[in-house]
């Protein structure tokens, strides 16, 4: 049995992408690099900023396109994990931008991003500046529902992740 192909290796494949992966965080905005705590750095895979590789192409220049991906090896995972990172304004008038920014997100994975479907993943909006809404708000509980993970101001990204190995 072949050993299934890394972030790196993917991202790698993908025409639009192929220079964009950076080590570690490389590839977030220094201001959004402190939004990001995970219980281990060395566990990166490697980071790509998708909305400035994209901006530039005529059939995504006018989307609201999503910000980040960002590959991680967990302790209970054979395989690397994505998370998919937007960092967003955290208040209810944004709820409707980032929900558009991930129905962009998902058809570009069924397209030209489909190699990186492939992998184990969480969509995940870490607010940006202040937040108008908690955890545990109504808001959060509908971006639930539809598959989006609210970080709160700091997505802290545990060692092991807690679903189990699949």
């Amino acid at each position: 049995m072949s050993k299934p192909p890394t972030f790196r290796q993917t991202v790698g494949n993908i025409p639009n992408l192929a220079d964009q992966w950076k080590p570690g965080l490389g590839a977030l905005r220094s201001e959004d690099k402190p939004n990001i705590a995970p219980a281990d750095p060395r566990r990166f895979r490697g980071s790509v900023d998708i909305d400035t590789a994209l901006r530039k192409l005529q059939e995504h220049s006018q989307a609201n396109r999503w910000d980040f991906a960002v590959g991680f090896q967990h302790s209970n995972r054979k395989n690397e994990f994505v998370y998919w990172i937007e960092i967003h304004t955290g208040s209810d008038s944004q709820i409707s931008v980032v929900l558009r920014k991930l129905e962009w997100l998902r058809h570009w994975l069924v397209g030209e991003g489909a190699p990186l479907a492939g992998f184990e993943c969480e969509f995940v909006w870490v607010p940006s500046g202040a937040t108008k809404f908690t955890k545990r708000s109504r808001q959060v509980k509908a971006l639930a529902g539809k598959g989006l993970h609210y970080s709160g101001t700091v997505f802290k990204i545990p060692d092991a992740h807690p679903s189990q190995e699949r």
